[in-house]
């Protein structure tokens, strides 16, 4: 079977998206079609998201966030909110243009507070929940 090609949105394109759309890549492949976007686009990647994924072994040090409305077609497969904010406008996305609509909320982890140790420690869990949900997806798929 096929990797179906895959949207995932947030809030602002900075944290939870860019790591499910690496995530994405990671387990199944360079070679997949996975995108990711915000509804209000942050100006920047956040650091700490950066910094926990440069521990996975994936770089993304230059990725630039977008806007749902920046993403063009072709249109995805799946459209994944990851952010219970982007959940209406990622539906009515995923609704005009054909694709499979999936909610999975995340928490976001700048919302932690702390210090450093701590915030990392939210951005790690942050990580490590949405791989754990592309692990579940994938093993539904292959026991289906």
């Amino acid at each position: 079977m096929t990797t179906p090609s895959v949207l995932f949105v947030c809030g602002r394109n900075a944290i939870r998206s860019p790591m499910g759309e690496a995530l994405w890549r990671k387990r199944f492949g360079d070679d997949v079609s996975a995108r990711s976007c915000g509804v209000i686009p942050a100006a920047f990647a956040d650091p700490f998201m950066v910094a926990v994924m440069l521990e996975e072994g994936i770089d993304l040090e230059d990725f630039s966030p977008i806007a749902l409305n920046g993403v063009g077609e072709p249109a995805a497969d799946i459209v994944v909110s990851l952010s219970t904010a982007a959940d209406r406008t990622a539906r009515d996305y995923a609704a005009r243009t054909g694709a499979e609509f999936q909610a999975w909320p995340i928490p976001d982890p700048s919302e932690t507070g702390g210090n450093r140790d701590m915030r990392l420690a939210a951005y790690r869990e942050t990580r490590d929940a949405i791989a754990a949900r592309i692990a579940e997806w994938d093993a539904s798929l292959k026991s289906a």
